[in-house]
């Protein structure tokens, strides 16, 4: 599947949930993840549409013959928690609706997991330090959901404009930090797309 016709799926899928309001999408695994106010809870990759899933909601999937996504690093596949919305979810509108909110809610409640205690600093989440949180600090991110909701690209641009010469690294320690993981774990496709993405500011 090319560019365009991924771009396509990606509006249909769009066009088809519009009823959970304003959906957005953006780069991720080589595909494209579907968003509502940011939260990212599904993802379009080969022809194919998948929902996020948390601990409780594997099963929950699996047992309405979900697949799981399998994304290729370097070669090696990795399971990810994403499974493939099949031909007999699609022709269950209700169910599928039923389904989709659970995996939005999952996802929210994910983020609000990681920024719900007062305690919980910047400098704690992965990759960062008290310097990076300094930094962050005066680009106006305060919090780790200011950073969340701000996202790792945009983030990353109000850091650049008050200290010129940062180095591309942060941005891919600032997308590690929103995704829970080091920064040397993030696909190099992502890396690349977020590099792509930063060359349009």
């Amino acid at each position: 599947m090319d560019r365009k016709e991924t771009k396509q799926l990606v509006s249909e899928v769009i066009e088809y949930f519009s009823g959970l309001g304003k959906l957005t999408s953006r780069s991720m695994f080589g595909g494209y993840g579907i968003c509502q106010h940011k939260v990212m809870f599904g993802l379009v990759s080969e022809r194919k549409f998948y929902l996020r899933a948390n601990r409780n909601l594997e099963t929950v999937f699996i047992t309405h013959g979900m697949t799981q996504f399998v994304y290729r690093k370097r070669g090696a596949p990795v399971l990810m928690r994403y499974f493939h919305v099949n031909e007999s979810l699609w022709n269950k509108r209700e169910l599928l609706d039923e389904l989709v909110s659970y995996s939005l809610s999952a996802a929210i409640n994910d983020i609000e997991e990681k920024s719900k205690s007062e305690g919980a600093r910047l400098k704690d989440l992965p990759n960062l330090n008290i310097s990076i949180e300094r930094l962050l600090r005066r680009a106006g991110i305060i919090s780790v959901g200011d950073l969340i909701n701000v996202g790792a690209i945009n983030s990353y641009i109000r850091v650049r404009a008050i200290k010129k010469d940062v180095s591309s690294e942060l941005l891919f320690y600032l997308a590690g930090a929103i995704e829970g993981c080091h920064s040397a774990a993030l696909p190099e496709s992502i890396r690349n797309e977020l590099l792509e993405h930063l060359k349009c500011y």
